[in-house]
């Protein structure tokens, strides 16, 4: 009787909170342990283009801070002189990005010269394409007009007849004409790509100054080369320095130095997973400079500048 009476004191304990709960008979499973690197800490990942965003010089908005150094100057890219440009029109085009095939995630095999150890793979990139909209001049005197995704080819296929012949290791990102600015596959491809070498990238294009439309010319004084790093990048502005102390030796255009924006940074420099620069290879808006950049013996020494500088970095390496 005493046993019943004790089991139904306990069973009333139970039902009504007055007691503590029973032990279960096996241990709760414990959470799963936090990962070493906390979530909070983790870089965000990279936002996608945004329809206006600037995709090179020639689209900076009015409003926009950059930041000019002096590509002798050994600083930091932090400071500089702050350099306000109008814009030209945005492009309005869409880019048809799901339709086009990938091209194949490795280069095809390179030809290697004894005499060159490659040391980085270089990823070499036209800007823009056929259906980009704007990316071309006024009528020229015959009637035509400067298409700034055919320089943009020209030059790129220049440095990479010469990096063949040199054995120096490269891929083209977009062997394609007829795309529009293709940015998010374009940096997808460099940021994809199997390299057992470092891999380093650099954005090929002409410039544009502001202008009432693409049927007007700019002024005059919107002339020169100029090279851009994504701004703070330790290794982006010795990089983008030695490109345009290369390219203004070598063409003699006005020297219109290395920059970088402190906000909104070019998609193609702020998204690739490597050093990034974009050079800026003279203003195909402005009447007088238009008439060099369609010259064959201007467009050779502009590759070759480019190839002099990647020479310079392979045999060197980057600060």
């Amino acid at each position: 009787m005493r046993e019943f009476l004790q089991a139904l004191a306990s069973a009333i304990a139970l039902l009504f909170g007055d007691g503590p709960p029973p032990r279960p008979t096996q241990p709760l499973p414990l959470p799963p342990p936090k990962p070493e690197e906390d979530v909070d800490q983790a870089p965000p990942p990279t936002p996608p283009p945004t329809e206006g965003e600037p995709q090179d010089a020639s689209e900076i908005d009015e409003d926009d801070i950059v930041i000019v150094d002096h590509e002798n100057d050994p600083g930091t890219g932090e400071g500089g002189e702050e350099f306000e440009d109008n814009p030209a029109p945005p492009p309005t085009d869409r880019d048809p990005e799901d339709e086009i095939d990938e091209p194949p995630s490795t280069p095809p095999d390179q030809p290697t010269s004894p005499s060159h150890k490659p040391r980085y793979m270089w990823c070499l990139d036209a800007g823009h394409g056929s259906q980009s909209a704007g990316k071309r001049s006024p009528r020229l005197a015959n009637g035509e007009r400067f298409f700034e995704y055919e320089f943009n080819r020209d030059i790129v296929e220049r440095i990479q007849e010469r990096l063949m012949e040199i054995g120096v290791r490269h891929f083209v990102t977009v062997p394609e004409e007829d795309v529009g600015n293709f940015l998010k596959q374009r940096v997808k491809r460099a940021n994809d790509l199997k390299s057992n070498l470092d891999k380093l990238f650099v954005s090929i294009h002409a410039n544009a100054g502001p202008a009432r439309s693409i049927d007007h010319w700019t002024s005059d004084s919107a002339r020169g080369i100029e090279t851009w790093h994504y701004h703070g990048s330790p290794l982006g502005r010795p990089m983008a320095a030695i490109f345009q102390r290369h390219l203004i030796e070598a063409t003699g255009f006005r020297n219109r130095h290395i920059r970088s924006k402190i906000k909104e940074q070019f998609f193609i420099l702020r998204a690739t997973k490597m050093p990034a620069i974009l050079t800026e290879n003279g203003f195909y808006n402005n009447r007088e400079e238009v008439k060099l950049l369609i010259r064959d013996d201007i467009r050779q020494d502009i590759a070759d500048a480019h190839v002099s500088a990647i020479l310079e970095i392979e045999r060197n390496g980057l600060p």
